[in-house]
């Protein structure tokens, strides 16, 4: 429970564990006490079968990360959390279940998990496709209407930058030029009726990033108590997000 802000040291709560890990865990620890004594407690040692430290096993994990062709500075622990985090979802485990064994004080960051799965994914699209307001919602559109990129002048397209990704070429936008438009492009535009979004415009990367951005946040804010319920921050691209899947599911029905 190392997330536990404020804390000296980690909280530690028994947990139920099934009969195979258990015999498994037993037959290792007689394993340790064989090679290095019965009085042995510790699970991670050393060749010689004295305690590894923290940044001992951090170092261990990041060779087994560089050894797998994944390179993430920084983000050795962090990575085996989104792991665990996501593997329980794709379990069907819900939200409460995942924020607790993570240590989360809210169940938000559980919740993109929950969201990220295949199964819920198809679920929410099944029962949004038969959902009246949201049919409502996608008639209307939140922009403008949807343009090829052949037919507007390259001075009206729409550039941008999001989560250090640039993102060109999703739109044109209907403002006189050479006026200045006094939001965030890209953030902005997806629920701007200035906006005419291409029907082939690359909508998925945009979508990507932003999805990358919001986890980042929950990361940020999972440093700080009490910042992961009612973040702005997230819930801001929360909608922008849906706004874009609004847009990419538009643009495919133009397409067909």
């Amino acid at each position: 429970m190392a997330k536990k802000i404020g804390e000296q040291r980690p909280q530690r709560r028994p947990r139920k564990i099934s009969n195979d890990l258990g015999l498994k865990l037993k037959l290792y620890i007689l394993k340790l006490q064989e090679a290095f004594g019965e009085t042995i407690e510790p699970l991670f040692v050393d060749r010689r079968g004295n305690r590894l430290s923290v940044e001992r096993i951090a170092t261990i994990l990041k060779g087994e990360h560089v050894a797998a062709n994944i390179r993430h500075e920084g983000q050795v622990s962090m990575l085996l959390r989104h792991h665990l985090g996501q593997g329980l979802a794709d379990q069907g485990a819900p939200a409460e279940m995942i924020a607790e064994l993570l240590g989360h004080n809210s169940t938000i960051a559980a919740q993109a998990y929950v969201a990220a799965t295949p199964n819920i994914a198809k679920i929410k699209s099944k029962a949004l496709g038969k959902s009246e307001p949201y049919k409502r919602i996608m008639a209307a559109l939140l922009t403008g209407d949807v343009v090829k990129k052949d037919d507007v002048n390259k001075n009206s397209h729409v550039h941008g930058i999001v989560n250090m990704t640039y993102i060109g070429g999703i739109g044109s936008c209907a403002l006189p030029s050479p006026t200045c438009c006094p939001y965030n492009p890209v953030y902005s535009c997806y629920t701007c009726k200035k906006f005419h979004p291409f029907v082939d415009g690359p909508h998925g990367e945009v979508k990507l990033a932003l999805q990358d951005e919001a986890q980042y946040f929950l990361d940020a804010a999972e440093q700080v108590e009490g910042s992961l319920e009612y973040n702005r921050a997230v819930t801001q691209h929360e909608r922008t997000i849906f706004a874009v899947n609004a847009t990419i599911d538009y643009c495919k029905k133009e397409v067909l």
